[in-house]
């Protein structure tokens, strides 16, 4: 029990927070900090007969993250703490890590990874967050206009584009465009590489281009739209995990 009461005394400011809810609520704490695999370049290997080694292909994309998290149970009714952390540590949702309070990661999936039980009323219980490999910041989730983002001071981001107006339009991004016909309003999300309306409704066919094109690069943006028409960003900005 000593490695308990030190552990505790160790992680009172570490916490997390998913799906809106903390470990506290659920009468648990962090064992230790929680640990962040970095996401890996995706490839393809190939052989040349005759040749020594494998040829490496990058692929223009990254691999999932996972973020490891082993909570200390205390509890008289041990088993059913662990079933209220498996209703609570499951699907998806947003997850904050305490020491970076402006900055969420979207989780994907969560894993139960493990129970290690020491005494009866005491043990830990294992997660991994299996997350989109971006740490987005939380102001980034919010609506801004075209002149408050001409400049990006995070990594590559890829924008929600919210038009409203009636009509063929274009959209420009760096110098790259996106034709759109828009009816009251339109979405355009690059992350999901979809279009659609306020009401959910999916408009795909209603623009022509490259989603990628839409991207906001770090540093200088250039950001237009045909007059007449009012655009609202949001940015989803922060860093490649």
């Amino acid at each position: 029990m000593e490695n308990f009461f030190n552990s505790q005394k160790l992680m009172q400011k570490c916490e997390i927070e998913f799906k809106g809810e903390v470990g506290k609520q659920h009468g648990v704490f962090l064992y230790d900090y929680p640990e962040v695999a970095q996401a890996k370049q995706r490839y393809e290997s190939y052989v040349i007969p005759g040749r020594n080694g494998e040829l490496i292909r990058k692929e223009n994309a990254m691999g999932n993250i996972t973020i490891s998290c082993t909570f200390s149970v205390i509890a008289d009714r041990f088993a059913d703490r662990i079933r209220d952390l498996k209703r609570w540590l499951s699907g998806s949702g947003k997850l904050t890590l305490s020491e970076a309070p402006d900055y969420f990661y979207n989780v994907l999936l969560v894993e139960h990874e493990g129970i290690e039980r020491e005494v009866k009323k005491y043990g830990r219980f294992t997660v991994a967050f299996v997350c989109y490999p971006y740490e987005f910041r939380k102001d980034g989730m919010e609506e801004y206009n075209i002149s408050e983002l001409k400049y990006n001071p995070y990594d590559e981001c890829k924008p929600i584009y919210r038009i409203k107006g009636n009509g063929m339009c274009t959209l420009s991004v760096n110098g790259k465009t996106m034709r759109a016909n828009v009816g009251q309003n339109l979405n355009i999300d690059t992350e999901m590489m979809t279009a659609y309306r306020i009401d959910g409704t999916i408009m795909n066919t209603a623009v022509t281009g490259d989603y990628e094109n839409l991207w906001l690069k770090n540093g200088d943006n250039t950001i237009s739209l045909t007059s007449g028409f009012q655009l609202k960003i949001v940015p989803r900005w922060g860093y490649k995990a």
